[in-house]
Formats: C-alpha cells, sequence, structure tokens
C-alpha cells in the first residue's frame, strides 16, 4: 500500500485552484449580464468540485507509485535522479553537505538460495523499514537496484550522521530476522556532497568503492570464522 501521509497534494492543490478560477469567471460573466449572484459557491457546483478533487488525488497517488519501489515502497531509482540536483543546490545554497550512502545487503544471494526469494523479499522490506525508522523523515532513502539501497542525508555536523549509521548497525544486530543460523548484515559505504565529488555518478561511484572495501572485510571476517 502506498503510504498517503507522504503524497503530494499538487494535483489535487491544481485542479481545485483551476475549478476555483472557472467558477470564479462564470460568476462575473453571469454578474454583468443579470446582476448579482446570489450564492457565492452555487449548490450545484459542489459535485463537479468533488470530482475534480477526486481527479486530482487519483493524479498524485498515481505521480507517487511511480517514485517509489513496488516491493519495499520506499522511493526508487527514478526519484533520486530527479530529487539529486534539488538537494545539491539547497546544501550549496546553505553551505551544507550531503551524505551519500550505499547499502548493500551481506551474501545475498546465499539467502535467497538457501531460504527462497520470499524470504530475501522479507530481508529487503524489513531493512527498508529499519533505515526509514533510523534516519530522518527528510532524509531520501531509496532502493537502488537489487539488494543495494541508497540514502541521501544533508547534514552541517557529520557527528549527527555517524550516530545514524551506528543506530542502523546496532538496529540491524538487534533485529529478529527469523532466518536459522544466518546473521543479516549489511556493508555500507559513504561519500559527502561536494567534498568527494559534485555530482551523482562520482558519488556512487565513491560509496560504493568504500563499500565493496567493507564487502571484502566482511568475507574474510566470515572465512576466518568457518
Amino acid at each position: 500500500m502506498v503510504n498517503f501521509k507522504k503524497v503530494s497534494h499538487k494535483g489535487r492543490i491544481i485542479s481545485v485552484l483551476v475549478f476555483g478560477c472557472t467558477i470564479f469567471a462564470i460568476r462575473e460573466v453571469v454578474k454583468s449580464h443579470f446582476g448579482e449572484v446570489p450564492h457565492m459557491l452555487p449548490v450545484p457546483a459542489l459535485i463537479p468540485l468533488i470530482i475534480v478533487w477526486y481527479l486530482g488525488y487519483q493524479y498524485d497517488k498515481s505521480v507517487d507509485l511511480s517514485t517509489r519501489d513496488t516491493l519495499t515502497k520506499i522511493f526508487n531509482r527514478r526519484y533520486v535522479l530527479n530529487k539529486f540536483p534539488k538537494e545539491s543546490t539547497y546544501c550549496m545554497k546553505k553551505n551544507i553537505h550531503m551524505a551519500v550512502l550505499v547499502l548493500d545487503v551481506n551474501d545475498f544471494k546465499k539467502i535467497n538460495d538457501q531460504f527462497g526469494h520470499e524470504t530475501g523479499d522479507q530481508v529487503l522490506v524489513g531493512i527498508s523499514k529499519l533505515l526509514e525508522e533510523t534516519f530522518d523523515p527528510k532524509d531520501i532513502i531509496a532502493r537502488w537496484g537489487g539488494d543495494e539501497f541508497l540514502v541521501l542525508s544533508k547534514f552541517e555536523d557529520e557527528h549527527v550522521l555517524s550516530q545514524k549509521i551506528e543506530q542502523f548497525k546496532h538496529g540491524m544486530k538487534q533485529k529478529q530476522w527469523k532466518i536459522q543460523h544466518h546473521n543479516v548484515s549489511v556493508s555500507i559505504g559513504k561519500a559527502i556532497f561536494p567534498t568527494d565529488g559534485q555530482n551523482l555518478n562520482s558519488l556512487i561511484a565513491k560509496a560504493d568503492s568504500n563499500m565493496y572495501k567493507i564487502k571484502m572485510q566482511h568475507k574474510k571476517e566470515c572465512y576466518k570464522a568457518m
């Protein structure tokens, strides 16, 4: 289901404004030909007003669905690509930084192979919910593709960002995944705008490189534990 609390009101606002302007124009024409108009908003106009509002609502829902991942309901790659230019411009104006975090589920193929794709989907949904619980509503959380997630988080104090990341890692350890003899974990890579890059591609490449190093370290530790 769509989280309607986060659905934009743009379609409804525009629809009602257009309808209101149309009614006002009609009133002015009637007024110029017949004198005073008896009602500010004629009762029969309420029905088309409701219809217009409903159509605007359906438009807002369709736009929201097009920017969300069908499985996890968090934002998708399209939304991030459209949003990043605005976010980076805002950071430059306010002279603040923005973290680009790339998260990849460790041994996700093994989870799918041993426990099935339904279990794998449950892991992705669980991670998505934990990200939403950990990071601020203003942070952008998206499924980048497959078992990879991306977070855009603006900050003035990097210590606050580090706290969020540590809180998420702690949440991953505490969460009951219901997978026997397998600990679900993620590797997280970080890049900072504008220090590490000016565009999204370069920032993701930097974060991805950092994430890969952490993932290799995770595999080495798993190998030693065997």
